[in-house]
């Protein structure tokens, strides 16, 4: 029985090791220590590893004498990790950059979850993605382990959330340390050999706070070069040219990069445009050659939109509880706090945003689009003011939409929330498999507040798909 095992056996609370890499991140450091400090748990050490910051990081540590400090200066963060990691006297150990924050509660939860006995030697939870400021940008780092291969296939989206994964010091041993030669994707292949030897525990909790700004790494690569970064490393684990797992990934790569989908909907999209030019030869050509690239893209893409408006009503239901009982994509479930209109003017189930009253408003208009066509469940939307609902309209038909809705009590003139609530949302990705995993509900042109009922404008937006 290990040390950990014994301390939980005897219901005592573990002590957890976290260790901070950090050069010239004073702006953000000081929240990092205090989110450890508001964990309300009793025993856990925090380890500073500083590569000699110039900025003002060494006064604000020295603000906080529980902290174990060293700074001087290192080739970088995985030699700082490696070298908090050797301090680390902990039952439990993690890192978390010196901009990330752990929220309340997270020590406890990790502490309650995490237990060899049970094969439980990592745990991860939730994370969610926060600005320079502090404020949820309303998406969540995607959480979700399948398994060691699923890691490996990085371009299938990665889902291993850093700053809420926590393990025993047996993984580190045996799976450790950074690689202290790379500058990028470190945490990525440090969970490629944790994945290899041991599962990866999910608690559905939000336990940290990833925090995006231009002076963060993540932030100085483009998503292209991160992503060819990471399948570099990915190979690293792939193993003998002789095993199974080398030629299911060699496949599954060569699959993404052919990028079936794409060229299937290119031609499909050329088939329709020859069809509306009365090019009927030319048409069935091109569709035919995207039904047999990528029969699910045709089947979606042609197939549906019309049994979902004729009388095949048995398979349509058929199709449609299907797609009620399929799993989730661990990237949509990241988007579904988003309440941000989306910068091509979709927006998710829930929608928020700001509006101005100029003067005394008697009513409230919205503009927009609603597209039907992969929707499985019938869409009405649901309009809140400040809170209270003022109104809901259910659609029957696809196409541009202008709703406007007397208010309850007027409003003083001002700012004021708007919400929308809409009752249904598909994911592009679905029908198209083009990687675009946001639930989209509609798509948002103007909100604006009216001094009396029937002043809206007599406009719509007309939208067009990119």
């Amino acid at each position: 029985m290990d040390e950990l095992s014994g301390t939980l056996r005897m219901g005592k609370m573990p002590k957890i090791t976290v260790v901070s890499p950090s050069f010239n991140q004073g702006r953000f450091i000081a929240e990092t220590i205090e989110s450890l400090m508001d964990q309300d748990y009793p025993c856990f050490e925090h380890i500073v590893i500083d590569g000699g910051s110039t900025d003002q990081t060494l006064s604000i540590l020295r603000r906080y004498p529980h902290l174990i400090v060293v700074s001087e200066p290192d080739r970088g963060q995985a030699e700082a990790i490696n070298k908090g990691f050797r301090l680390a006297t902990g039952e439990i150990w993690g890192f978390l950059n010196s901009d990330d924050t752990l929220l309340p509660g997270a020590l406890k939860r990790v502490a309650q979850e995490i237990d060899p006995e049970q094969e439980r030697h990592i745990v991860m939870g939730r994370c969610r993605f926060v600005d320079e400021n502090g404020d949820f940008t309303g998406i969540e780092h995607p959480s979700h382990f399948e398994s060691h291969r699923r890691i490996l296939a990085i371009w299938k989206g990665y889902t291993l959330p850093q700053p809420a994964v926590f393990w025993t010091p047996e993984v580190w041993k045996v799976c450790g340390p950074m690689d202290e030669g790379l500058k990028f994707s470190l945490d990525y292949d440090l969970f490629c050999r944790f994945s290899r030897e041991y599962p990866f525990h999910f608690v559905d909790q939000v336990l940290a706070t990833y925090r995006l700004h231009p002076e963060s790494k993540t932030e100085q690569w483009t998503e292209r070069q991160r992503l060819e970064d990471a399948i570099r490393i990915s190979r690293r684990y792939w193993g003998s040219p002789w095993a199974l797992k080398y030629w299911l990934l060699t496949f599954s790569l060569g699959w993404y990069r052919f990028n079936r989908t794409g060229r299937a909907l290119a031609f499909y999209r050329q088939g329709q445009e020859h069809w509306r030019q009365h090019r009927h030869l030319q048409g069935a050509i091109y569709a035919s050659l995207g039904g047999m690239l990528a029969p699910d893209v045709a089947f979606y893409a042609g197939v549906y939109p019309v049994i979902r408006n004729s009388a095949a009503r048995i398979l349509l239901k058929a199709f449609e509880h299907f797609q009620r009982n399929r799993r989730k994509y661990p990237q949509t479930l990241a988007y579904l706090d988003h309440t941000d209109p989306w910068s091509d003017g979709w927006a998710g189930p829930r929608l928020v945003v700001m509006r101005e009253a100029h003067q005394t408003a008697q009513a409230v208009s919205i503009q927009g689009f609603a597209d039907l066509t992969f929707l499985t469940t019938p869409l009405t939307l649901t309009l809140f003011v400040n809170g209270q609902r003022v109104g809901e309209k259910r659609f029957d038909k696809s196409g541009d939409f202008l709703l406007e809705f007397p208010l309850p009590h007027p409003l003083e003139s001002g700012r004021h929330a708007v919400e929308v609530q809409a009752s249904s949302w598909f994911v592009r990705h679905s029908f198209a498999r083009n990687r675009d995993f946001r639930p989209l509900s509609f798509r948002m042109g103007e909100i604006h507040f009216h001094s009396a009922v029937g002043e809206k404008k007599e406009t719509t937006v007309q939208w067009k798909e990119k």
